[in-house]
């Protein structure tokens, strides 16, 4: 624990400079989700408002880590920082649970202003369930897992790529700001393998308290991603020591 937190300590000041940036980033990038799709859709229903509200904290947890993640993780290979850290005198899986943890304290900030102005542009009242707060650190662990464990599996020109095709698929492709009978079949089969609509559901689902759909198979869904994605990532950690 205590090396854990000293690693936890290094990696805030290393990004102390950035992470008050990366926080407005992901707090307009959640703004723009909430206020820009209605001029793309003038006329919402109640199912709409309640998708978008819903929708754009989901979408601000998942961009940051499927999309943010790779992009910082490839830039310390490339200015050998995370070298530095691996060659420190110290457990590797340390190094990655204090990167997980930098990356969780930066995607809350964000989640909570769309939730907050998703409530205030559509006059919506929402009701978290006692859920809402583990639910809302397993996608963002799940997100930042995966995240990492691609930007440490690849090289980072091809971690790269692999986030703006992430970057374009959340945003645009995926059920998250609308329902999934909207995509056609292909796509919807490949969501029910992806890890991103499980996200969106838990999200909704905790945001307006709802019992009406099982949580357990998401839940389940996420734990699986997060447990390989993080193994994967301590794995290939470990080999290139």
């Amino acid at each position: 624990m205590r090396t854990y937190l000293l690693l936890l300590q290094w990696r805030f000041r290393r990004t102390a400079a950035a992470l008050p940036l990366i926080v407005v980033v992901q707090a307009a990038f959640a703004l723009g989700v909430v206020l820009g799709f209605p001029l793309l859709l003038p006329s919402l229903d109640a199912d709409s408002v309640l998708y978008l509200t819903t929708g754009a904290p989901a979408i601000a947890l998942i961009s940051l880590g499927l999309v943010g993640v790779p992009q910082d993780v490839s830039q310390a290979k490339v200015d050998g920082s995370l070298d530095f850290a691996r060659a420190l005198p110290v457990p590797r899986v340390g190094v990655l649970l204090a990167d997980l943890t930098v990356w969780l304290t930066c995607a809350l900030p964000g989640m909570a202003v769309a939730v907050l102005a998703g409530a205030l542009r559509f006059d919506l009242a929402l009701h978290p369930s006692l859920l809402a707060i583990p639910i809302v650190l397993l996608v963002a662990l799940t997100s930042s897992a995966v995240g990492y464990a691609i930007a440490i599996a690849c090289s980072p020109a091809t971690a790269g790529m692999i986030s703006q095709v992430f970057a374009v698929l959340v945003l645009m492709f995926s059920p998250l700001a609308f329902p999934s009978e909207r995509l056609p079949g292909w796509l919807a089969a490949v969501h029910n393998v992806l890890p991103i609509e499980a996200m969106g559901d838990l999200v909704r689902s905790a945001l307006i308290g709802s019992s009406d759909v099982s949580i357990v198979g998401p839940i389940s869904m996420l734990t699986a991603w997060a447990v390989g994605s993080v193994a994967l990532a301590w794995t290939m950690m470990a080999k290139r020591g």
